[in-house]
């Protein structure tokens, strides 16, 4: 028998949310479900530096090199690759604030599916084990 201190006698709660806490899972990265390949991202051409002729397409390599997930959760692991990341991000809305005309038409979608892959996620498999999505109703707020 378990040896139990004068708080769990006096509140009945604790050992309970004690072991609710302990079987929790702690999954919280925000790119969990990696669906791409672990690769590194290199370092792209600055779009001010770029001639006007090619500023277009880089601008566009750039919008499909930040639809690259990382789990910033995990502070340890890709670190070049998250800071290629967060400087091409902030150089993207540098170019977009200050330049006029290079959020043209053709763009878009590349825009779109940027800020999608970035914002958008699949939610994780349920961690409750009583929980059924065929068989339970959805409940009402």
């Amino acid at each position: 028998m378990s040896a139990i201190s004068a708080a769990e006698k006096v509140d009945g709660f604790t050992r309970k949310s004690m072991r609710k806490a302990q079987k929790q899972k702690k999954s919280q990265g925000s790119s969990q479900f990696r669906t791409q390949p672990l690769t590194e991202l290199s370092p792209l051409p600055q779009l001010k530096d770029a001639p006007s002729t090619e500023q277009q397409e880089l601008f566009t390599q750039k919008l499909q090199q930040c639809c690259m997930l990382f789990d910033f959760m995990d502070s340890v692991t890709d670190l070049k690759s998250k800071e290629i990341k967060r400087a091409t991000l902030n150089e993207l809305v540098d170019y977009v604030s200050t330049n006029r005309g290079v959020l043209v038409e053709t763009a878009y979608p590349e825009i779109s599916n940027m800020i999608c892959t970035n914002i958008f996620r699949t939610l994780p498999p349920s961690e409750n084990p009583d929980f059924d999505p065929e068989e339970d109703e959805p409940t009402e707020a």
